[in-house]
């Protein structure tokens, strides 16, 4: 936002106000001319009589009058310097009220001092810098629609502060300062850093909410709709950003619009008449809601951004309140001046309304003030620059050819306001870089600046891509459309009830009730998938007399069952019965290969291409779809995807092409579509196995299950495993077979996958991985457990060809895709005839303490168990190992111990002290235990408000620990105990004597004599 001194502020806003040369006498010329002097400005401040804050606040009366016929930006240039200047005002008044430690009359005497007044900042410094640096600071803190009144609040406090420092450091080298009484000095340092800036804030609202009376769209700014004079302009929860028009409406100035301008604003406003939605899936006589009648005004968080800032990720945004106000805040961002400095980022999920958002926005901006240019980038040239593709746009609306120049120059009074609706669709579509298409916005208002030709500008991306756009330097602010909450739902059903009254009474049906539509709240949260619902509903009252019974997974099916019966009857209406089913079994079977084109490629969308080539290598369908009497020839992927609504296209247009991508509105359409698909195969796969096993043949081929499933972990997307659960009938039969395929999945020479699909170029490993990794998926879904001697049954040790297989996993999975794994799948580590096994599961769990012992392969009754001085292997060893494998886990738990590693020794000893991070010993309860964990965990214990017998059974601990080691290691003993007696020395006081006896007696003679420990013996037991 453009800085402005209050000097600056004060010539705007005044202009060829008389009040402004009576204002620039009582500052000693400092506003008006190159030269001031420094006495008349300091008595102004001053006088009693207050002649610096009344001139002040008369600049800014009779405003409206000056702003009369002014352009909206110019408005809006005039409005921000005012309240820059009631800023100074306020703080004018505040300071006149205080009590100088000497005659302010010897101020008038003191010896004036001319300097030249430079621009910005350049004050600093001067001999009268901190006095002219009150008028001339550009740092004046002023509102933005991004911030609520509480940031305003602090950061006056903090500049009003900032000032009293500036005006002590003048008056501190006058000369009267140093004659004045010490006391009264420090007495008016206090009021001015103290009482002052308290003073001033509360009359800096008094000065803003008569401005704010006055010139509504500063409320907005300030988020301020407390006075009378605008909240009888705000209403409820409203629909169609119906009050965003009227409030602007209302404060327009600008004249009449020329004709091209009438044609743009004609085009955005047939939209509000338009259907919410345009689609064929409607039955007949069901109406859909206009857009002006059908649109909810959403919720929103909105923050302001910089470059290392992660839009895409849910937990950044929790830390921003949800907002319903956002017709205010839209309000305060078009009127303000930060809306032609930056772009505006609007981000949202698919279907959450972000199109429906700018349509509605164009049409809604009064054509006296504002010139809307909505850019659907889905319908733009991707490979023009801005300017380009906003002539097409204009052309597209109008059906001229506008150059953007002739146009906003032709605009007059108006701020244009540039619309870039579908960044995403840029970037999914085209798949090539457009990570600087925010910066080139920047530059682009800045070019449009600089020609006198400011512009706003606002954007719209899915926020799963909002990471692929760098956030200019200068930072923006973003908004992030909420999904609906109840209030919402049941506001839009309310008018889906009304404009569908009829067609309910025709058919007997009931008004669809809010209670039905939230018990699928995942579905109900979105705009566009709420209307596919209450389409759902529209033939039969389905969602009402299903009842809260009815699962998500059964739920899903039926949904899309219904639309396809849709899609079919308008291609081959005279369908019926097991042809119909069939059909529709098909459509959904393509429907199930896209979802995995997304999903087996880690991506929420897929290309056409993409689509087209899946579907010819699993199904065997040629890539072009075949031409009809009114169509050309269309490919596959179109054919599939264009016909279902739920399913949303991003298109852009490159080199006179138009590209398309396809995405799902809700994620979990994709994900129950990939597990019908696997639950019917495993079905078939089942029935099969069955036949061929009763007429003793070979077992069912899992080539095409293998195809899927070698790709990407099912867990990566946790609602696949849901919707399995919920979709596979498991028997025995299924388990045994699924076993039999997960024994054979990593043999040599098997087949990855077939017919040539491969929708991710991964290596031969990666794949063994994916396969093997959702084969033991499967088989813990048909049965609560499985152990690793059913999962290799080939092998003498089990745990060891677990190992490898959880490595193979890990290797080869990302990082996330790893983490998801191990949260789901449960292991436990059993003994199984004197041998380690492990039983897999489903399900959320945390593993318990280790067992060393199992570790090590030293079964219940081996005779190692309980041995003093178990060695492992050498610390070293296992350091070099873990450095080398470069793994992020491992190294966060040796950081943990490294100092345990390099701790120095003491003493003589040549023996390292914390060498035996591997070694163990015995303690109560057969538990084997190093010296190092029982350390950490007295330290941690003796470091809490533990009861005395708390802390000494872990004294014992650690003195069990260290007694059970080697006795032929008396040097390396001494070091743990010394560092085991420093701390009883320290927590003396906490434990009785009777108790520090008991731990005496569990050190032996030859140890408390040891030199490095005989010395702390002595400070722990006073011996």
């Amino acid at each position: 936002m453009a800085k402005l001194s209050y000097a600056d502020a004060a010539k705007l806003v005044g202009g060829e106000s008389p009040v402004l040369e009576a204002l620039n006498k009582a500052t000693g010329g400092l506003l008006l001319t190159a030269t001031a002097g420094g006495s008349e400005l300091a008595v102004s401040l001053f006088d009693a009589k207050g002649e610096l804050a009344r001139l002040s606040t008369d600049l800014v009366t009779g405003l409206a009058d000056r702003l009369r016929g002014l352009r909206r930006y110019e408005r809006t240039d005039r409005l921000a310097a005012a309240q820059r200047v009631l800023v100074l005002t306020a703080y004018f008044d505040a300071v006149r009220q205080t009590e100088l430690p000497f005659d302010s009359a010897q101020l008038r005497l003191s010896r004036p001092v001319e300097m030249t007044v430079a621009t910005g900042n350049a004050w600093k410094g001067g001999r009268l810098g901190t006095l002219a640096g009150i008028l001339l600071d550009t740092d004046i803190p002023s509102h933005s629609p991004r911030d609520r009144q509480d940031t305003m609040a602090r950061s006056l406090d903090l500049y009003y502060r900032s000032l009293g420092d500036d005006l002590i450091a003048y008056l501190a080298e006058q000369p009267m300062w140093a004659a004045a009484p010490e006391a009264a000095r420090k007495r008016f340092a206090q009021v001015l850093r103290e009482e002052v800036p308290h003073a001033a804030l509360r009359r800096y609202n008094e000065l803003f909410t008569r401005l704010a009376t006055e010139f509504p769209e500063v409320a907005y700014w300030a988020a301020r709709l407390d006075h009378e004079a605008t909240r009888s302009e705000v209403r409820e929860l409203g629909m169609g950003l119906a009050d965003l028009g009227r409030m602007l409406e209302g404060i327009a100035t600008g004249r009449a619009p020329d004709e091209r301008r009438q044609a743009l604003t004609r085009r955005y406003r047939r939209q509000l008449e338009r259907p919410i939605v345009a689609t064929g899936d409607v039955p007949e006589g069901l109406v859909i809601p206009s857009l002006e009648a059908g649109y909810v005004n959403p919720r929103y968080r909105v923050a302001p951004v910089i470059r290392a800032d992660r839009l895409d990720e849910e937990p950044w945004w929790h830390d921003h309140e949800v907002r319903d106000d956002l017709q205010d805040y839209l309000i305060g961002h078009l009127t303000s001046l930060h809306a032609v400095e930056g772009p505006l980022i609007v981000l949202g999920q698919p279907g959450s309304g972000k199109s429906l958002l700018t349509k509605i926005l164009s049409a809604r901006l009064p054509a006296t003030d504002f010139m809307a240019v909505r850019v659907v980038l889905r319908e733009a040239p991707a490979d023009t620059d801005l300017q380009s593709q906003i002539e097409h746009a204009i052309r597209d609306a109008t059906g001229e050819q506008l150059s953007w120049p002739s146009l906003v120059r032709a605009a007059g009074d108006a701020l244009p306001v540039i619309i870039f609706d579908g960044f995403d669709e840029l970037l999914q579509a085209t798949n090539i870089g457009q990570s600087d298409y925010l910066e080139q916005v920047v530059r682009f208002q800045e070019r449009e600046a600089d020609q006198g030709r400011p512009v706003a500008v606002i954007v719209t991306s899915r926020t799963a891509v909002a990471d692929r756009a760098r956030i200019p330097p200068g930072g923006a602010v973003a908004v992030r459309l909420e999904p609906f909450d109840e209030q919402q739902v049941s506001c839009w059903l309310e008018v889906w009830n009304a404009a569908n009254a009829a067609f309910y009474d025709r058919r007997g049906l009931s008004p669809l009730p809010t209670a039905a539509v939230l018990r699928q709240p995942d579905l109900a949260s979105q705009p566009l998938l709420l209307l596919m619902l209450a389409l759902y509903d529209a033939g039969d009252d389905v969602l009402r007399m299903e009842g809260s019974e009815l699962g998500s997974a059964e739920l899903y099916e039926r949904i899309l069952v219904r639309f396809a019966e849709r899609e079919i009857g308008k291609s081959a209406p005279g369908l019926r019965g097991d042809a119909l089913r069939s059909a529709v079994e098909q459509e959904l079977l393509r429907l199930s290969v896209a979802a995995f084109a997304m999903f087996n490629r880690g991506r929420q969308w897929a290309t056409e291409e993409e689509l087209s080539r899946d579907l010819t290598a699993l199904l065997g369908i040629p890539p072009a779809a075949p031409a009809t009497s009114f169509a050309v020839p269309s490919t596959q992927g179109q054919t599939v995807v264009g016909r279902f609504f739920f399913v949303h296209q991003a298109q852009a247009i490159r080199a006179g092409s138009t590209l398309t991508t396809s995405e799902f509105l809700h994620a979990t359409f994709g994900e129950f579509l990939v597990a019908r698909l696997i639950a019917r195969e495993l079905a078939a796969l089942s029935a099969v196995n069955e036949v061929t096993a009763a007429r003793g043949r070979a077992s069912a081929d899992d080539a095409f299950l293998r195809s899927l499933l070698s790709f990407a972990p099912l867990t990566s997307r946790g609602q696949v495993m849901d919707f399995l659960a919920a979709l596979t009938h498991h028997d025995d039969g299924l388990r045994r077979l699924l076993l039999r395929f997960f024994t054979a999945c990593l043999e040599p020479g098997r087949e990855q996958a077939s017919g040539g699909y491969e929708p991710a170029p991964l290596s031969g490993p990666a794949r063994y991985a994916a396969y093997s990794a959702n084969l033991l998926l499967l088989v813990t879904l048909a049965t609560p457990s499985v152990t690793g001697g059913e999962l290799f049954p080939a092998e003498r040790h089990p745990v060891t060809a677990w190992r490898r297989c959880a490595m193979l996993w890990r290797s080869q999975f990302t990082g996330e895709q790893w983490r998801e794994l191990v949260t789901r799948v449960r292991v436990e580590r059993i003994w199984h005839e004197d041998d380690r096994d492990v039983v897999v599961g489903l399900g959320a769990w945390d593993p318990p303490a280790l067992d060393i012992y199992w570790t090590h392969h030293m079964e219940p009754g081996h005779p190692a168990r309980g041995w003093p001085g178990l060695r492992i292997m050498n610390t070293r060893d296992l350091r070099r190992e873990s450095y080398f494998v470069c793994d992020s886990g491992q190294d966060v738990v040796w950081h943990a111990i490294e100092p345990f590693q390099t701790a120095p020794t003491t003493g003589e000893s040549k023996v390292p002290p914390w060498e035996g991070v591997t070694q163990f010993g015995a303690v109560d309860g057969g538990h084997a235990m190093s010296p190092i964990h029982a350390m950490m965990r007295l330290w941690l214990v003796s470091g809490q408000a533990v009861t005395s017998e708390q802390l000494l059974e872990a004294y014992e601990t650690c003195l069990f620990a260290i007694n059970a080691r080697r006795s032929g290691e008396t040097d390396l003993l001494s070091e743990y105990l010394a560092a085991v007696l420093r701390q009883l020395a320290a927590d003396r006081d906490r434990l009785p004597a009777v108790r520090r006896a008991r731990l005496h007696d569990l050190i032996s003679p030859e140890l408390r004599s040891h030199p490095a420990v005989d010395h702390w013996t002595r400070e722990a037991f006073g011996t």
